[in-house]
């Protein structure tokens, strides 16, 4: 009997436990709002970070051991500066080698150099010869026509002039032969001495721009090598913004469109600048294109590498009927009743609100999806 009560009673229960949950059902009423007019501002979203104008990384173009940092960071440089200097024996052997070979050169290829002068003194010599051999073989033929000597003695003195005539030009050719060659070495040693000289020169890594030292990468002793970057320089006054643009957005992004730029290290804060460049390559990794951006006011304190968020503005309207954007479905319907959808014409959207040009209006109650 008692099993029996127990299940009559709750047979009775469970009708009662369903109307109750129907009727709270019922009773919850739908969220709804009607649109407003106000203005709207259509952005593209850009990420990215500061760069200072002419922003580079110094790598040496030898490889050696850093005797000397010449800059600290922060320091401000001037074209030209040096900034550190290597150690790189076998460059300054090498130089020591191309110098001593342009000295030698010089002192042998001087008219009164050792060289020349002997081949100088040679010719004079071999002149002199010639000179009298062509005065005897003279003689000797004047003789000869009178009938005197013998046509040996006439054929020795022929033999002998034209012997010092060939020794005399040998001698000429030999000096301006020296001579030119000389020149020639001397040329190639003062090129191999100048291409040592900017070796030392590499020896000794300068700023190329005037600007501020960003950061030293490098410590005295460490092993600078062509391959590692010693030190970061850029301009210390003039800061742009490096921005990528989704690839879906760019088509929409022109020189000229304000930015709103916001900083971490300034998080109440936005700061205005304007397109400036849009570099039309996309990246094929992130899908992005690099937009560059000038400062339009002048900024607070910045650094290269800060990351940026920013807004690119397309347009602003002051008197736009919007409506939240979470009351959109399906593209481009808003709901009218709990199950009834009005198709709507979109306009100018942000991240909260969208604009509706056509399909409804301001008395229009509309349903949260």
């Amino acid at each position: 009997m008692i099993g029996t009560d127990l299940r009559s009673m709750t047979a009775r229960a469970v009708p009662s436990l369903f109307a109750a949950l129907i009727l709270s059902a019922c009773g919850k009423k739908a969220e709804t709002i009607t649109p407003i007019v106000g203005p709207i501002t259509e952005s593209v979203y850009a990420s990215g970070v500061v760069k200072a104008r002419g922003q580079y990384t110094v790598f040496p173009t030898v490889n050696g051991t850093v005797n000397a940092l010449l800059v600290a960071e922060g320091d401000t440089v001037k074209a030209g500066q040096a900034i550190l200097t290597i150690d790189d024996r076998t460059s300054k052997y090498t130089t020591f080698s191309s110098a001593a070979q342009v000295r030698l050169l010089e002192q042998n290829a001087r008219e009164d150099g050792p060289v020349l002068g002997q081949l100088r003194e040679a010719i004079a010599q071999a002149r002199d010869k010639y000179e009298v051999d062509s005065l005897n073989s003279a003689r000797q033929a004047t003789l000869w026509a009178q009938g005197i000597g013998s046509q040996n003695d006439r054929d020795q003195r022929e033999l002998a002039f034209t012997t010092s005539r060939a020794t005399y030009i040998r001698a000429r050719k030999a000096y301006d032969e020296t001579r030119n060659r000389l020149r020639t070495e001397l040329d190639v040693a003062r090129n191999n001495a100048a291409i040592s000289s900017a070796g030392n020169d590499d020896r000794t890594p300068r700023s190329l721009i005037d600007g501020i030292v960003y950061d030293l990468m490098i410590e005295p002793g460490e092993l600078a090598t062509t391959q590692r970057g010693v030190a970061v320089i850029g301009s210390a006054t003039d800061l742009y913004l490096e921005l990528e643009v989704d690839e879906y957005d760019i088509q929409k992004v022109k020189p000229g469109q304000r930015i709103f730029a916001t900083f971490d290290s300034y998080a109440d804060s936005a700061f205005p600048a304007e397109v400036t460049r849009i570099i039309p390559l996309m990246d094929e990794r992130s899908r992005t294109f690099r937009v560059e951006a000038r400062f339009t006011e002048q900024p607070p304190p910045l650094f290269p590498n800060l990351t940026v968020e920013a807004n690119i503005v397309l347009r602003t309207k002051e008197d736009a009927l919007t409506i939240p954007a979470s009351y959109i479905v399906d593209g481009n319907f808003v709901l009218i009743d709990t199950d009834k959808k009005q198709r709507v014409t979109l306009g100018a959207r942000d991240l909260e609100k969208v604009e509706v040009l056509d399909g409804i209006d301001l008395t229009t109650t509309l349903y949260k999806p």
